[in-house]
């Protein structure tokens, strides 16, 4: 059986109307429509932690903890905060940048760090025990901001109390190590 023109016609203008859709809109549209924004990535706060442990801890103390916020966005540039904790009781902040993708740096936040008094005390005793003051007793501040250079006093006492002068130190390192050689009696 032949078509005849009018019903090709028909034909084609089915076809037309089935593959552009009746609407009037385009499938991508309608897509664009419904489609979810993809949340911004952000950065592995446990390889930062990681990072920051590795990089800060020296010799003398350890990183023990590093907290990072865990909703910093991924970006070239980016900066944040982190606490740290070190193995010789010390607390502070660490900066950290991002470089590059999943390359950071990391540093102490000058003035951050601080040493609990009685931490200081020990190791103060210690170098002092070893410089040929055995049994002295020494009191420091409840905290001391840890300032590399800076000179700290503290009390001490010896021989039930009786005698009784000043301690000083610097710090040689910004994570609150005493520099030895800096300890001085008056």
């Amino acid at each position: 059986m032949a078509k005849t023109p009018a019903a090709a016609a028909f034909g084609a203008l089915a076809l037309a109307l089935a593959s552009s859709g009746c609407g009037g809109s385009d499938s991508t549209e309608a897509t664009a429509k419904t489609a979810t924004p993809t949340p911004a990535a952000t950065v592995d706060d446990a390889q930062v932690e990681q990072g920051i442990k590795d990089s800060l801890s020296t010799g003398s103390a350890k990183v023990t903890s590093a907290r990072c916020p865990s909703d910093v966005q991924a970006k070239a540039g980016k900066t944040f905060t982190c606490n740290v904790t070190f193995s010789n009781g010390a607390t502070g902040k660490a900066t950290v940048t991002q470089v590059g993708p999943n390359k950071f740096t990391y540093e102490l936040k000058p003035g951050s760090v601080q040493v609990p008094g009685d931490v200081a005390d020990v190791a103060i005793e210690r170098q002092l025990a070893s410089q040929g003051v055995p049994n002295a007793t020494v009191t420091c501040p409840q905290n001391i901001i840890v300032k590399v250079g800076t000179t700290v006093t503290c009390n001490i006492s010896g021989a039930q109390g009786a005698a009784t002068s000043t301690v000083t130190f610097t710090f040689s390192s910004a994570e609150g190590t005493v520099d030895p050689s800096s300890v001085t009696t008056s």
